[in-house]
């Protein structure tokens, strides 16, 4: 059995979050069946609620007429990104805007009184990714999450193996970690007691490893990572 202990602040190239680390001495594991597993995963927990150019737009279409609202960049709190909403749907579109969230079932609802239709933005993409009910006048939106990012994927190339399979048919997860902390918590996350991950045969002197988004999207805001990596 190894460990190795990764830490990207060590990293030989790359960034926090898509580094490639030296090892000590070369790696070599045979053709016989290995597996590894992640433990101590710690991720510090920076990236805000909104993020310009990311996630920071609702567009409404009202009669033949479209208004793209655009919502400051920032962490927030459910209430006070209604408001944010409310403020920036009600600077470009006319008729009277109510934006409300429920922090107990975490569920957001936009109304106006002109009839109205969502036809696109970013964070509109991330409202509408869930069941929500809607008529001509309102919309509400189940499990709206005001964390900046809900689930976090660790990703390694060299650890590609078809007994895997991660978001979009991708070979190479490691683990996933679910986000439950606030902005600005470090999450400390390990793989379940029994969950393994098969290693395929390799001998190399480096590993490369990436955390991802739920779309499997290099994470660009997080300062550092580190975890531990066990082969048996």
């Amino acid at each position: 059995m190894r460990q190795i202990f990764v830490d990207s602040r060590d990293r030989v190239a790359g960034t926090t979050t898509n580094f490639r680390i030296q090892l000590p001495e070369t790696l070599t594991v045979d053709g016989r069946k290995h597996r590894a597993r992640i433990d101590n995963l710690r991720i510090p927990l920076c990236v805000p609620t909104i993020q310009a150019t990311v996630n920071d737009t609702i567009q409404v279409q009202i009669g033949s007429n479209k208004y793209t609202a655009t919502i400051q960049a920032g962490n927030y709190d459910g209430p006070t990104l209604a408001g944010r909403i409310q403020g920036a749907l009600a600077a470009v579109a006319s008729g009277g805007w109510t934006v409300s969230y429920d922090i107990s079932l975490l569920t957001m609802s936009i109304s106006c009184s002109n009839a109205f239709t969502i036809v696109g933005g970013t964070y509109a993409a991330i409202l509408m990714a869930r069941p929500y009910t809607n008529t001509s006048t309102s919309y509400n939106f189940t499990y709206v999450s005001v964390l900046g990012v809900d689930v976090l994927y660790l990703s390694s190339p060299e650890f590609n193996t078809l007994d895997c399979i991660g978001p979009g048919g991708s070979h190479d997860t490691l683990m996933c970690a679910v986000v439950t902390q606030p902005f600005g918590a470090v999450l400390d996350v390990s793989m379940p007691y029994d969950c393994w991950i098969t290693v395929p045969q390799m001998t190399t002197q480096s590993l490369s490893f990436s955390l991802r988004d739920r779309s499997y999207n290099v994470i660009a805001q997080v300062a550092n990572i580190s975890f531990v990596m066990t082969i048996d």
